[in-house]
């Protein structure tokens, strides 16, 4: 079992999150009970935890519902009033704030009677969430709190105050293992609601399907005649749209030394930031690092047609292990003057045997692509452009 010790919340919150398409009633099929029924949807919500969770601020309740999103939009509004001036071209732009709205909606489907009775409850629940709490709900004369929400959205909206970065380091920008660091450490803040975004409903709307022929309800059972409950009707699938504002318990901004107040607002994502490089082996400026990256394909492009030229069985070892083999061969040729024994005349072929060459080199010296480069790359390209204007190659 997955350790969840750094989860907030009640024991309540705990089984709330837990769905099973016959809490509170058995499957009949006729007249035989517990009839084996494995609900698919119920084990995603179950074991990979792909819900979404409401709680009332006032109350502290929660509600879940299975991710069956048809909808998840987030909007972003820059505001700023405009003021025209006589004789001026553009009007003023003042900025005033930038603010966040959500629409969510998603599907209930029920694939039991009581599954179907569950989710009307759980709607229920839902609507009442949209309620002030009250000092008197008798008399309804002082609110004394108004009915603020929690949302969560697995890790695509949820509560990013006091959210810690990612320390993958930053030795290079091509360093792969330093920076699947990032990609291993994202997830969901929890699954508790209280790790969700504070705001409010601002509108809620529930389509019960009525109407769709499609979708249908079901009519009540009594478990204990199993006769028809008069009047008495659950949907099969309730589709709820909500308009959602967010309430962020954070600041929110860019500071003077151009860091934003939040770095993990709004997902949770930490990135690899290249300008935070530890040495300057990929250049200080554009044209430097044009040239890096320009050294680097070249760099690997020698070290995979080593690896393709060398790693065979007599790659580097001659027939019974005498002698250097290939590599010692390709050597010698490379070595070879105009007019000797073993000259390369071919210059495709005599570039790709020095860039075979080059790349068991630095093999040797230790370089890896996945690593990153490392300080040298413009003197081994130099090596083997050399290589192929003069004909030889020394290591160094």
């Amino acid at each position: 079992m997955a350790d969840n010790s750094d989860e907030i919340g009640s024991a309540a919150d705990f089984y709330n999150q837990i769905f099973d398409a016959h809490r509170y009633k058995k499957n009949r099929v006729g007249r035989k009970d517990d009839v084996f029924y494995a609900d698919g949807s119920d084990g995603l919500a179950n074991l990979k935890k792909l819900y979404l969770s409401f709680q009332h601020v006032g109350s502290e309740k929660s509600v879940y519902f299975k991710a069956f999103i048809t909808a998840f939009n987030e909007s972003y509004t820059s505001n700023w009033n405009t003021e025209t001036v006589f004789g001026r071209g553009d009007p003023i732009h003042t900025f005033t704030q930038t603010t966040k709205q959500i629409q969510l909606s998603f599907v209930i489907p029920a694939a039991s009677e009581s599954e179907a009775f569950e989710n009307l409850g759980k709607v229920q629940s839902l609507s009442q969430f949209l309620y002030p709490n009250y000092h008197n709900v008798q008399q309804a004369q002082t609110i004394a709190q108004g009915p603020l929400v929690r949302l969560k959205v697995m890790n695509l909206l949820q509560n990013m105050a006091n959210s810690s970065t990612t320390d993958g380091g930053q030795a290079n920008f091509r360093n792969l293992k330093t920076k699947s660091t990032y990609f291993k450490e994202y997830k969901s803040k929890g699954l508790s609601p209280g790790f969700g975004q504070l705001g409010f409903i601002s509108s809620l709307t529930v389509n019960h399907n009525l109407e769709n022929r499609e979708s249908g309800v079901f009519e009540k059972l009594d478990p204990d005649t199993n006769q028809t409950v008069q009047n008495t009707i659950l949907p099969k699938v309730i589709e709820v749209v909500i308009s959602f504002t967010p309430i962020h318990e954070h600041a929110l901004g860019w500071d003077a030394n151009g860091n934003f107040s939040e770095k993990m607002f709004p997902y949770g994502v930490s990135l690899y930031d290249a300008g935070q490089n530890d040495s300057n082996a990929e250049g200080a400026t554009w044209q430097q690092a044009v040239q890096s990256e320009s050294d680097r394909v070249k760099l690997e492009q020698a070290r995979q047609a080593a690896e393709a030229r060398y790693s065979g069985m007599f790659g580097k070892k001659g027939l019974f292990g005498i002698g250097g083999g290939r590599l010692a061969r390709d050597q010698r040729r490379l070595s070879a003057k105009e007019g000797e024994k073993g000259y390369i005349k071919n210059d495709a072929k005599r570039a790709y045997i020095a860039s075979a060459v080059a790349g068991e080199a630095m093999t040797e010296r230790g370089y890896s692509d996945s690593e990153g480069t490392v300080k040298g790359d413009r003197e081994r390209v130099q090596d083997m452009e050399t290589i192929g204007d003069e004909g030889g190659y020394t290591p160094g």
